[in-house]
């Protein structure tokens, strides 16, 4: 019997490997876009068991809105990957990029879980794609960093109160990850991380796949870091080490 899921973001980058990896393992994908809408024509015309929906998840309306149009669908999955990130001026902070970063990356997908949870099966499975942003602090992106943190503790507040029902929550926080959203900035990660590269967007789809199976059914309200050591590594520790060979 075919699986549904709900993947939010599938126009590129990270999303889009999530859906790709899905419908190969046998999923329906109900999946969103917002901006990117030829891309996500694109995926849907590519792997054909996919809808798609356009959704401004900094709007809360169309939020609603969308759980709405799913209310009466039945999902195996739903992972909540959409989010945006924005540059602030920490001098000048504008308070309005924090609003709207709190309702893309924390605020819609609690919303989404707490509208859908009674359409995810017993025994289903929700992971939300947080980052390791959340684990430390920030300069210049401090409502993202807060967002992903919140969103990381939300895991575990969604799979307290729905492991009664036997569906699991877990989060993944992605380190450096190439994307059509990467920096020259983000390569230098690279000359610190333990494997010495940059992770791909299918390897964390590989984690999403896994987490969402029978494999990983004694897994749930756990956040799994994805960065190939990055977040092992201190700085000044490794410079140290070095000066001394």
């Amino acid at each position: 019997m075919q699986k549904t899921a709900l993947v939010t973001g599938i126009s590129r980058g990270i999303g889009k490997a999530i859906c790709e990896k899905l419908v190969k393992k046998g999923y329906f994908v109900h999946g969103t876009y917002n901006t990117g809408k030829k891309e996500a024509e694109e995926v849907k015309k590519k792997l054909k068991n996919v809808e798609i929906y356009q959704v401004d998840f900094a709007d809360r309306e169309q939020t609603l809105g969308l759980v709405k149009k799913l209310g009466r669908q039945k999902f195996d999955a739903i992972v909540n990957n959409a989010g945006m990130y924005e540059p602030e001026e920490f001098e000048e902070y504008d308070v309005k990029i924090w609003d709207k970063t709190m309702e893309v990356n924390l605020n819609a997908p609690l919303l989404i879980c707490l509208k859908l949870c009674k359409n995810v099966k017993e025994g289903g499975s929700i992971v939300n794609i947080a980052s390791t942003d959340g684990l430390i602090g920030s300069f210049a992106s401090m409502a993202y960093s807060a967002s992903k943190a919140a969103l990381i503790n939300i895991t575990k507040s969604l799979a307290n109160n729905l492991g009664k029902r036997n569906v699991r929550v877990n989060a993944i926080a992605p380190g450096w990850i190439n994307t059509g959203m990467s920096t020259e900035e983000s390569f230098e990660a690279t000359k610190i991380t333990p494997l010495s590269r940059n992770g791909k967007p299918e390897e964390i789809a590989n984690l999403v796949s896994f987490l969402l199976s029978k494999d990983a059914s004694f897994i749930t309200g756990s956040t799994i870091v994805a960065d190939g050591g990055y977040t092992c590594v201190d700085y000044i520790m490794k410079k140290e080490a070095e000066s001394c060979n």
